[in-house]
C-alpha cells in the first residue's frame, strides 16, 4: 500500500506560505521513496523564481542541490505547478524564492513524499 507522508491539505507540508521572498521551512523525507511538490500562486505574479532544493542535513549552510526551478510568472491568477523526484539526495527538502516574486501576488510551496 502506498501512503503519503502528509495528508492532503496538512499544514505540516507547507515550506513557504504566501511568500514573496525567503527560504522555506525544511522537511525531512529520509523515510520517503519519492518526493513531490506543488507550488501555488495567488494574485497577480509578474516575475520571480522558486527553487525546490535538497541537502543532507536540515541546517546545511552551503549551496543546496536544485531539484526544480519554477518561473513564478506562470503561477499568476492562482495557477499551480507540480512535479516529483525519485528519492531525493540527502533526505531534506525545502522551497526557496531565489528571485523575489513581483506583481503583488505570492506563492505557497507544499512538499510531500511517498512512504516506503
Amino acid at each position: 500500500m502506498t501512503t503519503y507522508k502528509f495528508s492532503p491539505g496538512d499544514s505540516a507540508s507547507i515550506s513557504l506560505n504566501g511568500a514573496t521572498t525567503g527560504t522555506g521551512s525544511v522537511k525531512a523525507f529520509n523515510d520517503s521513496r519519492q518526493v513531490n511538490w506543488i507550488v501555488e500562486g495567488s494574485g497577480t505574479i509578474n516575475g520571480g523564481v522558486v527553487k525546490i532544493e535538497c541537502a543532507a542535513s536540515q541546517d546545511y549552510a552551503g549551496t543546496w542541490h536544485e531539484l526544480d526551478s519554477i518561473d513564478a510568472a506562470m503561477l499568476t491568477g492562482g495557477a499551480a505547478y507540480g512535479n516529483t523526484f525519485p528519492f531525493c539526495p540527502g533526505g531534506f527538502v525545502r522551497g526557496r524564492i531565489s528571485s523575489a516574486i513581483t506583481g503583488g501576488g505570492a506563492i505557497t510551496v507544499r512538499l510531500n513524499g511517498l512512504l516506503g
